[in-house]
């Protein structure tokens, strides 16, 4: 994906092709956004946040899609794994609701329990530390949020009906409102939101809709029957490939009434169709899952949500999905009527204080699952689950990081669940928690084939399997944020997506504080954040079994070995076993030779012992022992500052992509700065290691 290009003709011939398409009444921008999802709202943030001219287009009136259309709380197994804006928007969250934590019970705080086998992931929501919200309050602020950059302009209750394009390459949009008032935007780069890849299926973008078949790297695909409580296969599951899609609904917020609230929010007639039989098997209470004594409401597979009708969403018209929306909207206002006159509990209903303009439902159906793209990178079950090509608890890793998500891999029904006599929830419907951890999402999962000018963060390139895990608000949020970033440093530059260098983008991301690589240990307000974020995703910055960095622990003398022949790409070179306290055996004994072959481990007084052998006595010198011995290391020894310095300054002095020997160079002897010669942390090395990468590649 990172093609060489001319950046100034590239530019040149950029600005010709817009201006050669332009008519009157068309708005020009750097970046457009099509939809105000979690995703769209990131995008439109990364954007501007490079000072790019941003248009995003939103056909309800409320910014976050799901986050302000009902779902109401972190979709997340970790505080440690969030970042980017959506992190600021949980801050923001908590600081909202910072006035009634002493004095609501429902701030109080959680006992943190975790249901993983790691014995630290769980479901991170806790409302006292923004975890939970109402929808409004979620509108409100991603609207505040937005409103700090003037030259991002948001069209509300405007969608897409078509996509320009020269060749190959998307180069606007046609807009349109119910009224029908047409408006073309036109842009480098089109980042499409959607959660159903619109935009990318018009431009002719291959994608995916339903189940792909069992594979070797996904043992859950297909056709599956599963109970969570044991984690077990039943009966039925055969792993074939369909075009099933899991279950949507519409997520009603719910309110909690006093007792002498009156009877103002009882439903007095029943919606189209109801039928009390049909939530027989249904499960909820309306408890307060949000502040102000609100509630979620989220129940399958029998509820609020239908199964089998949303296969043909993916692909419908306007006006096949609005048609939908009404069916789930009556679906769930009979669910919400089956409660209050079936089971009783009166004190359950709309909020007035939401959604007033739209009879107090939400404006969104939550869309989990539609196309996905084809990209020139496709993640897949084995992406989330570590143990299908690992044994540990991490994931392979993605070099090309553009952002982590930390969710078990959460997969829907696609059919009603009818056969009652056994304990899953229906064909297609697991939740493996014990077998997903943190994972990174490469650049190439938004990025098309076969089409240029567009990046695809929502309905990204990935597996049904996969795709269940990544889809969590928070995940899209922020990558959302890496392809609005990627995208205003496309329109700059005058290239497309995919010839953008993917360190280039990283570097960008890290300012805006994305996390590439899940530490639990690594927060991103540490002065070192960006140096071990940046060298984690060059396999430099490494984890320990735990998934911790330590980077406040003291850099041992092996870390360091490992850690600068991984950095300046060393070539292992490995003549003979020279330390007493470095067998072969020992994880860092490849790396230590190495050095002492280039002559760097003179920085910590290792000195070649060769002239003391004088000139060639054949007599002592013909033959073919070795004396390898020279005594211990003391690869456990912390390294200090000044020694890490001498160590890089040798390293540097030589050329590093180049075989042949080279004769060892003097190390500076001079004192060592104040500071220099105390022990140096882990973090504190990342950033020495990084600032002469970085110097090195400016």
């Amino acid at each position: 994906m990172n093609k060489p290009t001319c950046p100034l003709k590239t530019v040149i011939l950029t600005a010709l092709l817009f201006a050669a398409n332009l008519s009157p009444g068309d708005e020009t921008f750097d970046v457009v956004v099509i939809g105000g999802s979690s995703g769209g709202i990131g995008a439109a943030l990364g954007a501007a946040r490079l000072d790019a001219r941003v248009a995003l287009v939103e056909d309800t009136p409320v910014l976050g899609g799901m986050l302000a259309n009902g779902i109401s709380n972190i979709d997340c197994y970790s505080y440690e794994s969030l970042s980017g804006v959506f992190e600021e928007f949980r801050l923001a969250v908590q600081k909202h609701y910072a006035p009634m934590v002493d004095t609501d019970p429902f701030f109080k705080p959680w006992k943190k329990a975790s249901n993983h086998i790691d014995g630290r992931s769980f479901q991170a929501n806790e409302p006292r530390l923004g975890g939970r919200w109402e929808p409004h309050v979620a509108d409100a602020i991603w609207k505040a949020m937005a409103a700090r950059h003037p030259k991002l302009k948001i069209y509300y209750r405007r969608f897409a009906t078509e996509v320009l394009k020269t060749g190959n390459r998307v180069v606007g949009v046609v807009t349109a409102t119910e009224a029908g008032e047409r408006l073309v935007l036109r842009a480098p780069v089109i980042v499409d939101a959607t959660h159903e890849a619109d935009i990318a299926a018009w431009a002719g973008v291959p994608y995916r809709v339903g189940r792909e078949a069992r594979s070797p790297l996904e043992p859950h695909a297909g056709q599956v029957f599963f109970f969570n409580h044991t984690g077990e296969f039943l009966p039925g599951s055969n792993g074939r490939q369909d075009r099933a899609v899991p279950s949507y609904g519409l997520r009603l917020c719910i309110q909690n009434y006093a007792p002498d609230a009156g009877d103002a929010h009882i439903l007095k007639t029943p919606p189209p169709g109801y039928d009390p039989v049909k939530f027989k098997h249904a499960s909820y209470g309306g408890e307060p899952s949000m502040p102000n004594k609100k509630s979620e409401m989220n129940i399958n597979p029998v509820g609020n949500e239908l199964q089998q009708i949303n296969w043909v969403w993916p692909e419908g018209t306007r006006a096949e999905r609005q048609r939908l929306y009404e069916t789930y909207k009556n679906n769930a206002l009979a669910y919400l009527y089956y409660l209050q006159h079936e089971k009783k509990l009166t004190h359950l209903g709309l909020p007035n204080d939401e959604f007033a303009d739209n009879d107090h439902v939400p404006y969104r159906v939550f869309v989990r699952e539609a196309r996905r793209i084809e990209g020139e990178a496709t993640m897949t079950e084995a992406d989330i689950n570590p143990f299908i090509l690992g044994r540990g608890l991490e994931p392979p890793p993605q070099p090309a990081s553009i952002g982590i998500g930390h969710y078990p891999i959460d997969a829907k029904p696609v059919r009603p669940k009818t056969d009652v006599t056994k304990p899953d929830k229906g064909d297609g419907d697991f939740y493996l928690v014990n077998v997903a951890a943190a994972f990174q999402v490469p650049y190439g999962a938004i990025v098309p084939k076969r089409v240029d000018g567009l990046l695809v963060p929502v309905g990204l390139s990935a597996t049904h399997i996969a795709f269940s895990s990544v889809r969590m608000d928070p995940t899209w949020n922020v990558l959302g944020q890496a392809a609005g970033i990627a995208a205003a440093m496309s329109a700059k530059r005058g290239i497309v997506p995919r010839a953008l260098p993917v360190d280039d983008l990283q570097r960008e991301l890290v300012k805006q504080k994305v996390k590439l690589a899940f530490f639990w240990d690594v927060d991103a307000d540490r002065a070192d954040f960006e140096a071990i974020q940046l060298l984690a995703v060059r396999g430099v910055a490494r984890a320990d079994a735990g998934r911790r960095f330590r980077p406040d622990d003291p850099l041992t003398r092996a870390e360091a070995a490992v850690m600068l022949v991984s950095a300046f790409g060393l070539w292992p070179s490995v003549s003979n076993a020279h330390f007493t306290d470095v067998p072969w055996s020992h994880p860092a004994f490849r790396e230590v030779e190495t050095l002492f072959d280039n002559g760097v481990l003179r920085a910590f007084g290792v000195e070649p012992r060769w002239p003391a052998a004088g000139g060639y006595d054949a007599g002592k010198h013909s033959g073919f022992a070795q004396k390898h011995q020279f005594g211990p290391f003391e690869p456990d020894k912390p390294v200090t500052a000044a020694e890490l310095r001498a160590m890089i300054r040798i390293i540097e002095s030589r050329t590093i992509s180049s075989p042949s020997r080279v004769a060892p160079q003097s190390v500076d002897t001079k004192p060592a700065a104040a500071g220099e010669d105390k022990p140096l942390t882990r973090g504190e090395a990342c950033r020495m290691v990084w600032q002469k990468i970085a110097s090195a590649k400016s």
